[in-house]
């Protein structure tokens, strides 16, 4: 008798964690304070939706959202108190029978509708100053700025409750901002961010643009490269049809090595080494390099210096007389001599006085 007993309440836990299980669990979520989204996990069945805040009414669900005909989602009004209180909710079956009843607490599920109206200023080249709406003019509402270079990394910066945003000294780069929004601590913070806006674009790659498409200087890369290739296909064309002008553009580089060769071959075979004769050289600039001018041919003496004796102090020159023709030949000799001034010669008179010593 006893076993019989245990086995059939064994046998009966299975059903009971069966039936226990197969309830739908029913999830609510207020949006952007304006109404609540209660949905259900199991969609096999048809099942009506009621609801009720604490020290209120039972609502009937004033619109269902279905899939396949079955209802999967309640949307229903919400006033902005109503989450600080309990929500009650059920659900029953085509018959009537109650299926579940759950109750939640909203305060921390609040998902706000994403910033809009992003734009971007720069002011005196020394900020940027990012501006943006959020969904509700609410003071609750705290704000979460991103921002990014030419598509690197992501940088955050701590949520506030504000509606702008500076960025100081910029770089000549293309700078991206999107922005998030949410609860704040003070009002009863949410678990839940909006989702992140639209990006606004600001620089030399996409200035002020929202749409999100290709930054403008891809554009201008894409027609440059364009433009490019079709100016080489018109120049290869007239390349082909033009020896002139392929050899105006693309000219023909000389054999060094041959033409040296053969220029000085000619120099020593035709013309004996004469080099203004090679060069052919005209006749004024040939005759320009020879002289206009001559010299006397002029002789140069040496003369000595005798020793004293102990007997007479005298210093004789030899050959005194020839001096004074010598010093006439040098006063012949044009300008353009290098012979020393009078300064440097020895006068006759100079040489008496040598014959005649005190």
């Amino acid at each position: 008798m006893i076993f019989l007993l245990v086995s059939l309440f064994l046998g009966n836990i299975p059903s009971f964690a069966f039936s226990a299980s197969s309830q739908p669990k029913i999830n609510c979520l207020i949006i952007n304070l304006d109404y609540v989204n209660c949905t259900w996990t199991e969609h096999e069945h048809r099942y009506i939706f009621k609801s009720m805040f604490t020290h209120k009414e039972i609502l009937d669900c004033p619109e269902y959202l279905r899939i396949d005909g079955v209802n999967t989602v309640c949307k229903f009004p919400y006033i902005k108190p109503q989450r600080f209180n309990d929500l009650i909710t059920w659900l029953y079956s085509d018959n009537g029978s109650l299926v579940t009843e759950q109750k939640h607490m909203l305060k921390e599920y609040v998902k706000l509708n994403p910033p809009f109206n992003l734009s971007v200023m720069e002011k005196k080249d020394t900020e940027l100053w990012l501006y943006w709406n959020n969904s509700k003019n609410d003071s609750c509402i705290e704000s979460e700025v991103r921002h990014r270079t030419d598509n690197n990394p992501w940088k955050n910066t701590t949520p506030s409750r504000r509606t702008t945003f500076s960025l100081p000294f910029p770089a000549k780069k293309r700078y991206e901002f999107q922005v998030r929004a949410r609860i704040e601590s003070s009002c009863g913070e949410s678990k839940f961010w909006s989702d992140w806006s639209e990006p606004v674009y600001w620089g030399s790659l996409k200035t002020n643009d929202t749409s999100g498409g290709f930054p403008m200087s891809v554009m201008s890369l894409v027609l440059c490269t364009a433009g490019a290739t079709v100016i080489l296909i018109i120049l290869s064309c007239l390349l082909v049809h033009s020896e002139r002008l392929r050899i105006i553009l693309i000219p023909v580089v000389p054999n060094a090595g041959r033409n040296v060769s053969k220029y000085l071959a000619a120099l020593f075979d035709n013309y004996d080494g004469n080099v203004e004769k090679w060069l052919s050289m005209p006749k004024d600039l040939e005759n320009g390099f020879k002289p206009n001018f001559t010299e006397r041919a002029c002789p140069v003496r040496e003369y000595r210096t005798v020793s004293q004796s102990s007997t007479d102090s005298e210093s004789i020159l030899s050959n005194p007389t020839d001096l004074s023709s010598d010093y006439q030949c040098m006063h012949s000799y044009s300008s353009a001599s290098t012979i020393p001034g009078s300064s440097e010669t020895i006068q006759p008179q100079d040489l008496s006085q040598v014959d005649n010593p005190v």
